[in-house]
């Protein structure tokens, strides 16, 4: 009984960390191997979400494409449709399950059909080339760096949207996406555990690194204070470069 009390709670929480209406869901229609086994994507509906069999939407996680009426929508959804469109794909799920609008959340994920040639992950591919934003979606974090990673790249290099539209809405997450700073819970536990969105991995910051005051510690991420160092070190945690040896 009271195992049954602690996953009601963490289930809880875990729901209560979705965002932008993703929301941890078991989908009882689904079948046992459905995310085991191959789905030929019969319809490209937007630049981020596609149709399967049995009209199952499925929204690409951790993106957000041009939607219409805004700048690179026609050729944000004809970059997919071309990716996409009547291939056969592996639905690969995160935390989340579903949205409020009843779509599966999901990576898309194109088998390589040679030796030694990687997978193709859709979602990045899409942001890599300019056609949509990467967004945080917390729980959903995966392939959060690759997506930042990719991003930069696009950016970089003046793919797609980031060249062809005047300004591009980078503030299209809702405020509960966006980063949050939160507060130590005991004065004594003030180190502050960061996970980069850069690439550089878990890294911890003390009182007196350069930038300790900037950095926010964003618990939804994973991120969290420790009371040492020694604490933060076995937590998969580095000290930052920028901190006094």
């Amino acid at each position: 009984m009271k195992q049954k009390a602690i996953l009601a709670a963490l289930t809880a929480l875990l729901v209560a960390l979705g965002l932008g209406g993703y929301s941890i869901v078991k989908n009882t229609n689904l079948s046992k191997d459905f995310d085991s086994t191959l789905h030929v994507v019969e319809r490209v509906i937007d630049g981020d979400t596609i149709e399967i069999e049995n009209d199952t939407r499925i929204r690409l996680i951790g993106i957000n494409a041009p939607d219409e009426g805004e700048c690179y929508f026609s050729e944000a959804k004809e970059f997919t449709k071309n990716l996409l469109e009547k291939k056969s794909v592996r639905l690969d799920k995160d935390i989340s399950g579903e949205d409020e609008y009843g779509r599966l959340l999901r990576y898309v994920v194109i088998p390589s059909d040679k030796t030694g040639t990687d997978n193709v992950i859709a979602n990045s591919e899409i942001i890599r080339n300019g056609y949509a934003l990467r967004v945080q979606s917390p729980p959903d974090n995966r392939y959060r760096d690759l997506f930042a990673t990719a991003e930069e790249e696009a950016k970089r290099e003046k793919r797609g949207m980031w060249d062809a539209c005047q300004s591009v809405n980078t503030e299209r997450t809702t405020t509960s996406e966006r980063e949050i700073d939160t507060p130590p819970l005991s004065p004594e536990c003030t180190i502050k555990g960061n996970i980069s969105e850069k690439g550089y991995g878990k890294t911890y910051l003390v009182p007196g690194c350069d930038n300790y005051l900037k950095v926010k510690v964003d618990t939804r991420k994973g991120e969290q204070y420790f009371c040492n160092e020694e604490e933060a070190q076995k937590a998969g945690f580095r000290k930052a470069d920028n901190c006094p040896q």
